[in-house]
């Protein structure tokens, strides 16, 4: 049996009880906090178990891109190891084994477009990254469902894993998030590594045109365009002899940075979603072992890559999407013996737009996440003598205490216990009526798709920035009627408003 830690059991208990419950379930916790590890324990538990009837006895461990599959074989290779097959388009197949891991690409085109497989199902579906291409889950489990009921077999159960557990469609295939323990503790134990962060220099912030959660293409180009100079030379300041993964806009920014920092005597390389398979592995191994310094790359090392010798995430380039933010610096929390911690080196504001990386979020299928709520709540000061942002009286890093007339010119302040923006002096707002904040933020619930109960938080947020009291009221009237609220206690609070009030999403 896979030995974990105390953490990691006490996380895995929590989860059967509840797949028990709802048999489709996302277990959450940070980048290096050991899914994959955790994940092989469940399958030896499994494998090991007797097959019970209307059961086939095999699972499956799935992911989303090749190079991940690769990963994830490599991980159950390793002592103590799970004999298990691969389904990938160029790699022999071995049916008969009862684990398999595979290209969730691959199990669509063979499973739901051929009659060839007809009858070989799973009784455990784990999906890594869970988060990322969840129409191909969904479409992979709309087949497997039909067979398994016409095999006379039980429902699968579906295990997700992902450190940020937030997407479009996640909660139509999830019941339930169980969550691990907190970034901030896991930090505490040496499990994770400490992060700091430094603002490097600015791309043109103003040109960046937002889309949902992203920016869009052009205006993440405009905004970096010409900054690889500035780039280079900040990290040589804060950076130099890290090994670093830098994250870039466009492919074009990410070569012209290469042979820059190539001309500036630094050993770097760069990688991309077409670099080949054997190439990207050999390129994440140099950087591990510290024999090349930079690895430039566009979309590729995001998710489930393992370099624990990184030591800096340099970002240029904008990102709209916490969740991918997370994932992005995530690539630099994993421990190693040499590394005592990782620096975020920020070209593109995103640290003062989502955060640090022990801000807990408190992840929800009910709501989606397009920036931490609590980066805005917590500010960060840039110190006047290190250039290092931090939270709080004295800087963490080179313990300068800035003036007063130092923080007031960055829009902040310090209490002794924490750090805040300096309120602006202006007139008190005229008070409203609790009828108008609650219309409001029923609309303003709709549109974003969040639940009753959220509006309700809205609401009270609305009047706190009013100065003013709230009670929800018993009605509303819109457009001539009276609608009626939710009622507390009542199941509707956690459903959509734009569900309960259609009028909401017109």
């Amino acid at each position: 049996m896979i030995d974990l830690r105390e953490y990691q059991s006490e996380l895995v208990d929590a989860l059967r009880q509840d797949i028990a419950n709802h048999r489709r379930v996302i277990m959450t916790a940070p980048p290096g906090a050991g899914k994959t590890r955790m994940a092989k324990h469940i399958i030896d538990r499994k494998l090991s178990a007797k097959v019970a009837d209307g059961q086939t006895g095999r699972v499956l461990f799935a992911v989303h891109r090749r190079g991940l599959v690769e990963n994830a074989s490599d991980s159950f290779s390793e002592e103590p190891a799970i004999d298990h097959g691969l389904i990938m388009s160029g790699i022999p197949t071995t049916f008969h084994k009862r684990c398999q891991v595979a290209s969730i690409d691959t199990l669509n085109s063979w499973w739901c477009s051929s009659e060839g497989f007809k009858g070989y199902t799973f009784d455990l579906i784990i999906f890594d990254e869970c988060h990322s291409h969840v129409t191909k889950l969904q479409t992979f489990l709309a087949y497997h469902d039909k067979e398994r009921k016409a095999e006379g077999n039980q429902p699968a159960f579906v295990l997700g894993l992902s450190a940020t557990p937030q997407g479009d469609g996640v909660a139509d295939v999830f019941k339930s998030i169980v969550s691990g323990p907190e970034t901030k503790w896991l930090t505490e134990q040496g499990y994770l590594k400490p992060f700091k962060y430094y603002n490097g220099t600015a791309g043109a912030l103003n040109k960046l045109v937002r889309t949902g959660q992203r920016f869009t293409n052009d205006s993440n180009n405009a905004a970096m365009e010409g900054l690889n100079g500035d780039l280079v030379r900040d990290w040589e300041k804060y950076a130099e002899t890290r090994s670093t993964v830098g994250f870039f806009s466009s492919r074009k920014n990410a070569r012209e940075a290469m042979v820059m920092l190539k001309r500036a005597g630094i050993k770097a390389e760069y990688v991309d979603g077409e670099t080949p398979d054997d190439e990207r592995r050999t390129l994440y191994k140099l950087l591990n072992q510290g024999e090349i310094d930079y690895l430039c790359n566009v979309g590729v090392i995001e998710r489930g890559t393992d370099i624990p010798r990184v030591s800096c995430i340099q970002l240029a380039t904008a990102v709209g999407s916490v969740v991918r933010y997370r994932q992005m610096i995530g690539r630099g929390s994993r421990p190693h013996p040499d590394v005592s911690d990782c620096m975020v080196l920020d070209h593109g504001g995103n640290v003062d737009r989502h955060g640090f990386f022990d801000d807990e979020i408190e992840w929800s299928l009910d709501r989606k996440v397009t920036e931490s709520k609590e980066a805005a709540e917590h500010p960060t000061l840039e110190c006047p003598n290190c250039g290092r942002k931090y939270r709080g009286g004295k800087c963490s890093e080179c313990e300068y205490e800035p003036t007063q007339k130092e923080r007031k010119s960055q829009g902040l302040e310090f209490d002794g216990t924490e750090l805040k923006e300096v309120k602006k002096t202006s007139k008190p707002k005229k008070p409203i009526s609790n009828e108008r904040i609650m219309i409001e933020s029923l609309y303003a619930a709709g549109k974003s798709g969040r639940t009753f109960k959220q509006a309700i938080g809205m609401a009270y947020a609305k009047a706190k920035q009013r100065n003013q009291q709230f009670r929800v009221p018993r009605s509303v009237e819109i457009a001539g009627r009276r609608v009626e609220m939710v009622r507390f206690g009542s199941p509707d609070q956690v459903r959509l408003v734009s569900e309960i009030y259609s009028f909401t999403s017109r």
